[in-house]
């Protein structure tokens, strides 16, 4: 009985990192907001768990402030067709998401503009399906 108590907790210990790195957005960011960053891409990573994106964006001062853009997950967005060269350090992209709950500089990205104009959607779901849940 001792084992099989010790097997069963190794056990929900081994897997607890997983269950706790995979997260609600709501978690960290405000869903019923939405704000609109545009900036310079210095960093982009089209990685598991998440898609991240590093923007240095220049407020009405000319302060020049580091964001984090995080999006949906790299295998979904793989499998719509993101390759992980849409965007390369130096782009100016404006990004459409939910706003960090605690205000710092995060933003869970919805939809990126491109260089160009071409919007693409960076959830798991369409564009539209975002918008309809928000409602």
């Amino acid at each position: 009985m001792k084992a099989r108590t010790i097997s069963l907790g190794f056990f929900a210990l081994a897997f607890c990192d997983a269950a706790l790195a995979h997260h609600s957005p709501a978690a960290l960011y405000d869903l019923a907001k939405t704000i609109s960053i545009e900036g310079v891409v210095t960093d982009y990573r089209l990685i598991n768990p998440h898609v991240r994106m590093y923007i240095d964006v220049t407020d009405a001062s000319g302060a020049k402030q580091s964001w984090l853009a995080e999006g949906g997950t790299a295998a979904v967005l793989r499998r719509r067709g993101w390759d992980g060269d849409e965007v390369k350090p130096g782009d100016v992209v404006r990004i459409v998401g939910n706003p960090s709950r605690d205000g710092s500089p995060l933003i869970h990205w919805l939809m990126i503009e491109l260089p160009g104009g071409k919007q693409l959607a960076s959830e798991d779901i369409d564009p539209a399906q975002v918008e309809q849940r928000r409602h």
